[in-house]
């Protein structure tokens, strides 16, 4: 199973939008550099396993809204 990290970014930024979050906020939140942030909400990069933790414990939703189309 590929993961699409493109359609992954998006929910995350659905997600940090819906919470009224700039990504400059959410990457100091999780700790990550605001260029990282914004590479993985357009899918330039993957995003590790820890940080997908950080990203869905500050925006309050699952880790699996962020993997998943349909929960």
């Amino acid at each position: 199973m590929d993961l699409d990290f493109r359609a992954i970014g998006q929910r995350i930024k659905i997600a940090r939008i819906k919470k009224r979050l700039t990504q400059d906020t959410l990457s100091e939140l999780v700790n990550i550099t605001p260029q990282h942030m914004s590479n993985i909400e357009r899918g330039g990069s993957s995003v590790s396993l820890p940080t997908l933790i950080a990203i869905s414990n500050v925006l309050h939703v699952s880790v699996d809204e962020l993997l998943c189309d349909a929960v």
